[in-house]
């Protein structure tokens, strides 16, 4: 497959004769030959050189033709432009694109792990879907472009993430169609990204509770009643401010706590039962004294309507709030919620253990811990979530009445 670049054609031109290219200075940049398609001679300091490019699904694909006389380059060109379009898939030839979509039908996938594979696939692979595993099987150079391209395209992590899809299936078709190349992706290096220093500090969770809102000139901003605006958690409604304490108390995950259901939570025995999770890995924590009281609280308000789910969409009959994000209130993303609650248990010295259990987090990768019962384990965890609420109550300045 040839490299491929998304630079554009140059403008220049000239005529397709010996003559036309013998007058060309050196060193005078990149020219077209009229007449003949996508063929082009580079002019370097001490050198002439041919080469062919063809857009090739949305992208150039590029072919070194190298120092030729005209005559050579033109027939060279034509011959090479044809075996540069993409060929035609042989009937009953797996598709990347097909090959997905059995993989996920295949395997227990969790439907966020689905949406963001297809999202991938249509967003980054969208050239790729069409071809066959043989063709992606042989291209190593092609995979290898494609993620350098995605590298300083979209950044690192999405280049992992694309790298990583194409490796899982690819290495699921193969392990059937055993005449399939060795995995391209062995080309494809993965990126090391550093984790990121996103819990908040003390000020920074105050601020993220309420803070008074500026201009871009850094004055305070007055609202209607000439007093400061303020922003926050503590001005979103009561639902999602109570939505956005239970990520705090919990450091769950976004998806896991918008899932929530009453049953899910017992308040007689201060517990929540976390079921939609990443990897499929249900689990159940204490809740600490102070986030059941709020619940109590907030379920005898008044102001929540009645609904199976704990946090019920005002917009969606019977269904769940979803994707929960207040920026315009001044609110970071619920994720640092979650580096929030782990870097706090590495304060308060909880075990890694313990902590895991916490996070809901896999409990292999060490025989010993693999023995452990997490569900028989969870009054032991209950000290230390009461520390946790009982810090950020502190941070807060929030009392329960």
């Amino acid at each position: 497959m040839p490299r491929k670049t998304n630079a554009a054609p140059p403008s220049k031109a000239i005529p397709a004769n010996q003559k036309a290219v013998d007058a060309l200075a050196l060193n005078s940049g990149t020219w077209r030959v009229e007449g003949v398609p996508g063929l082009y001679i580079r002019c370097r300091a001490k050198t002439k050189s041919f080469y062919l490019q063809r857009r090739v699904n949305g992208h150039l694909a590029k072919e070194t033709l190298g120092e030729l006389s005209v005559k050579r380059a033109k027939e060279k060109a034509m011959k090479t432009w044809a075996s540069m379009k993409p060929k035609p898939i042989a009937e009953g030839t797996v598709t990347l694109g097909a090959a997905v979509v059995q993989y996920m039908e295949a395997k227990p996938l969790a439907a966020k792990t689905r949406s963001l594979m297809q999202y991938n696939l249509d967003r980054y692979l969208m050239d790729w879907k069409g071809r066959s595993m043989e063709d992606i099987g042989r291209d190593r150079a092609g995979v290898r472009a494609l993620q350098q391209r995605i590298t300083t395209n979209h950044g690192p992590a999405t280049a992992n993430q694309t790298a990583q899809l194409l490796s899982a299936v690819y290495r699921w078709c193969r392990k059937v169609n055993t005449d399939l190349p060795e995995s391209p992706m062995i080309v494809v290096e993965k990126h090391k990204i550093k984790p990121r220093d996103w819990a908040y500090s003390p000020e920074g969770l105050k601020a993220w509770w309420c803070h008074i809102q500026r201009d871009k000139e850094g004055k305070p901003v007055e609202d209607k009643k000439g007093k400061p605006a303020e922003k926050g958690v503590s001005t979103l409604g009561v639902i999602k401010r109570m939505w956005w304490l239970v990520a705090l108390f919990t450091g769950a995950r976004k998806g896991s706590i918008e899932a929530l259901r009453w049953t899910d939570v017992d308040l007689d025995k201060k517990t929540i039962h976390f079921r939609v999770t990443k990897g499929d890995r249900p689990y159940k924590i204490p809740m600490s004294d102070a986030l059941a009281q709020l619940l109590v609280q907030y379920r005898g308000s008044g102001d929540v309507p009645p609904s199976e789910w704990l946090f019920p969409s005002p917009i969606i009959e019977g269904g769940h709030i979803v994707d929960v994000k207040n920026i315009r209130e001044g609110v970071g993303p619920a994720h640092r919620l979650r580096h929030t609650f782990r870097t706090t248990l590495a304060e308060l010295a909880a075990s890694p253990d313990h902590s895991r259990m916490l996070m809901g987090h896999s409990m292999g990768g060490d025989v010993s811990r693999g023995y452990i019962t997490s569900s028989l384990v969870v009054e032991s965890l209950r000290p230390i979530t009461n520390a946790v609420s009982k810090q950020y109550m502190q941070i807060l300045n929030l009392t329960i009445e």
